[in-house]
């Protein structure tokens, strides 16, 4: 070959590899720099391995711009970081889409599009409806008097434990003494609180295997993705490298839930008649047994949408509750007040009721800010633009993928000025009541965690419960710096050993 053609060739690569590197639609947001296989993701790996969403921010001030674009793999991806971009894409139906193409997401729910996270279209509002609809009878998103009876029994049966000491034999594995494993001695609670809802009854106490199972399998799952999706959302031939990129644990967490839920659904089917209607799991039962059944109601379909509802509450709650206590015991002062506010409304003769809450804002504004400074999903669950269109003065392709940066926004200096400290003060106003929440934990619009209601009331309940009646230590050798944290789709704190003592 002449000196010529190789010069010719090799300026053709390079203007390959350029514009490989630096292309995007026209007239999109700026963008991060792609490599091959993995695109932009390399670079968020690269700023911070363990939490790649935090370079996000480095980028953001690179690139002078809030919002910004970026390649997950093939895949041309917006991520909007602050507040007003956020709840525009949030509050549009055209940003309603999910991603459904992924493999791995398809594997878990039998090679099919079901539940009711990683949906869209007719499929999503039909069953989105219907959930929500009869969910709300058991007192899933508007109060209930039963469901929180019942809540709180299990709370009474949640501190004879911690007082009493275990009996179990599972017990004795998250109860030692007056030591206790967070997050999982919730664990248990958390679990039978929401299967009470689907199912119309509890696990007894030496079925609580069975609650922690869901939950450890929950958390197995959802800490086999980082919040960005993971190298196994890019490539899905990841699926072939076994557990190195996690494919494994996402299975066999996923697998194990479903399972579970598959046997209780097949026991379920044995007892029911029509006038069954403990829970949500009969409605649906019914519905799949009845003349008016439409195609999208499945069996298939009720254990993904199960798996889905109840994957917050397995993993979610016990976090933050376990966040909460972290950050209380790192901040004595906050927690002296928290337990006099407790002290002076409820006393320590009885539990919490919902109807305290408005007499506790100090405790509301301690875990409200315990959610906005330990954002549990940090980029929420990937949106999907549906159609062409615009934001913030850019255009939007369809089909483009988009992340909704919570993690940026909940630590934005414009919004909160001192983001970075603890201070649960922003949350109120002068005369000491609550003030407006500008944090989306649970995200906005038609993608609302529909449990967002069902979930603040477990952790205040819980949350006023344990430090209502304990004083909280660290165990020497244990992980108690606020940084020892685990990856996921959730940011979960890593277990400890807490040492509890009666008040």
């Amino acid at each position: 070959m002449s000196p010529f053609l190789i010069v010719i060739f090799t300026l053709l690569v390079i203007y390959k590899l350029y514009k490989f590197v630096y292309d995007k639609p026209p007239n999109t947001p700026p963008g991060i720099i792609r490599i091959p296989i993995g695109g932009s993701y390399w670079m968020l790996l690269w700023g911070n391995y363990k939490f790649p969403y935090l370079t996000i921010d480095y980028y953001v001030k690179k690139l002078k711009s809030k919002v910004i674009s970026c390649y997950m793999g093939d895949s041309f991806t917006i991520i909007v970081n602050d507040y007003k971009s956020i709840k525009e894409v949030l509050s549009r139906e055209e940003f309603d889409g999910r991603v459904t193409t992924a493999q791995h997401i398809k594997d878990r729910a039998f090679g099919k599009e079901l539940g009711i996270f990683f949906i869209e279209g007719p499929q999503w509002h039909e069953q989105r409806r219907f959930t929500l609809r009869h969910m709300r009878d058991f007192g899933f998103g508007r109060r209930q008097d039963k469901l929180e009876s019942e809540i709180m029994d299990e709370m009474t049966l949640f501190l004879d434990i911690l007082k009493n000491g275990p009996i179990y034999d599972g017990e004795k594995e998250i109860l030692k003494g007056n030591l206790a494993l967070f997050p999982d001695i919730l664990y248990a609670s958390a679990a039978n609180n929401i299967w009470n809802i689907m199912f119309g009854r509890r696990f007894d106490r030496s079925e609580h295997d069975i609650s922690r199972l869901l939950c450890r399998m929950s958390i197995l799952f959802q800490r086999s993705n980082d919040p960005t999706g993971g190298a196994i959302s890019q490539r899905s031939i990841f699926r072939y490298f076994g557990n190195m990129f996690s494919y494994t644990n996402h299975m066999k967490g996923s697998t194990t839930i479903s399972n579970i839920i598959k046997k209780y659904l097949d026991y379920q089917k044995t007892i029911i008649n029509e006038n069954d209607n403990q829970g949500f799991v009969d409605r649906y039962l019914k519905k799949l047994n009845g003349d008016d059944k439409l195609d999208n109601f499945t069996e298939e379909q009720l254990i993904i949408l199960l798996n889905d509802v109840m994957f917050p509450a397995f993993s979610a709650i016990p976090s933050v509750i376990t966040h909460v206590i972290k950050y209380l015991m790192h901040h004595p002062r906050i927690m002296e007040k928290v337990q006099n506010e407790i002290d002076n409304v409820v006393g320590t003769g009885r539990l919490a009721t919902w109807d305290d809450r408005k007499n506790l804002p100090y405790l509301e504004a301690t875990i409200r800010e315990t959610m906005r400074i330990e954002t549990l999903t940090p980029l929420s669950i990937t949106h999907k633009c549906l159609k062409k269109t615009t934001l913030q003065g850019y255009e939007i392709p369809a089909n483009t993928f988009i992340f909704t940066n919570l993690a940026a926004m909940h630590h934005d200096p414009d919004l909160w000025g001192d983001p970075k400290i603890f201070r649960p003060e922003r949350f109120l106003k002068e005369d000491g009541q609550l003030a407006k929440d500008f944090t989306l934990p649970f995200g906005f619009g038609h993608r609302l965690c529909a449990g967002e209601t069902y979930t603040r009331y477990n952790l205040f309940g819980t949350v006023v419960l344990l430090v209502q009646n304990f004083n909280f230590f660290f165990v020497e050798g244990e992980p108690s710096s606020l940084e020892d944290k685990v990856p996921g789709i959730i940011v979960s704190p890593k277990e400890l050993w807490i040492r509890l003592e009666s008040r």
